[in-house]
């Protein structure tokens, strides 16, 4: 180093905020009720084509409407649709992200 450079201070971290009483208390249930739950088996392929068209026809009506319960529907018949490993993450994570989204919206709407 030399008497030209200057060292840079590292900038302190943020510390964390709090989680909120209720997100605590539903997250250790989810755990509790994923641990009781055990192993999945895949859908079969017969009840996967089933679950497409419903997916798509809750899509439409989601279209349509607007309606939450056919958004979530839509989205819950698709990872019944599923047909490997990557599709249904990929599914669950849709399904989840609406269904979180909607939590947010009813939490902004309580403020």
């Amino acid at each position: 180093m030399t008497d030209t450079e200057t060292v840079t201070p590292k900038p302190k971290r943020v510390p964390r905020k709090p989680a909120d009483p209720l997100i605590k208390i539903v997250d250790e249930v989810l755990r509790a009720g994923i641990a009781k739950m055990g192993a999945t088996t895949p859908v079969p392929a017969f009840r996967s084509r089933l679950n497409e068209g419903r997916a798509s026809a809750w899509s439409r009506e989601h279209v349509k409407t607007g309606a939450l319960d056919a958004l979530l529907l839509s989205l819950t018949f698709e990872v019944g649709a599923a047909l490997n490993p990557v599709e249904t993450r990929h599914s669950l994570i849709q399904l989840a992200a609406a269904a979180l989204a909607e939590v947010q919206r009813i939490d902004e709407a309580a403020k």
